[in-house]
């Protein structure tokens, strides 16, 4: 994003890894359409706010890295993709739901920032492999601001697909609130 100067050409090189891999492929090109592989892409997800998307909708599968790791994880930023939304409370529980339907991937990273995508606000990481991993803030939003969310995963290996599910009224028994 943002590394090409217009004007300049560009070169293209497809390969494979092993002679029996060998066959056709279509590339498509498209200048207007960023993925949620990049922060500038990030998809609006305020439509999710109190309940959760399809099982498995998102994936790491194939996607890079950009921006900061968070606080609380322990890599870079290896595989992360990018979601948004309007607070409409100053509370948000964001659940990176994961297994059987709900999706593949492993060792989880997520945080939760501020518009600027570097300002972190909260994050949270897996503790064993295969947990579902809950990012919460209560009292920290402020209604009508942008925030972004990030989800990553730690190895190449644990790349996969997950559910997200956001929801500004259940207050977790972590918080006196709740």
């Amino acid at each position: 994003v943002g590394a090409l100067t217009i004007g300049n050409w560009y070169y293209i090189s497809v390969d494979n890894n092993y002679s029996g891999y060998r066959g056709s492929f279509t590339l498509c090109l498209d200048d207007n359409d960023i993925s949620y592989d990049f922060y500038e892409g990030a998809l609006d997800v305020s439509g999710l706010i109190n309940s959760c998307s399809a099982d498995a909708a998102y994936t790491t599968y194939g996607m890079t890295s950009d921006k900061n790791a968070a606080s609380t994880w322990n890599t870079s930023p290896n595989y992360n993709v990018w979601f948004k939304f309007q607070a409409t409370t100053a509370n948000m529980k964001i659940t990176i739901d994961r297994g059987g339907t709900k999706g593949t991937i492993r060792r989880v990273n997520a945080a939760l920032w501020e518009s600027d995508g570097t300002t972190e606000i909260a994050s949270k990481r897996y503790i064993g492999d295969n947990d579902d991993v809950v990012v919460e803030v209560v009292g920290a939003l402020t209604i009508g601001n942008w925030y972004y969310i990030s989800v990553d995963n730690n190895y190449s290996g644990y790349r996969g697909s997950f559910t997200l599910c956001l929801d500004d009224n259940d207050i977790s028994y972590d918080f006196y609130e709740g």
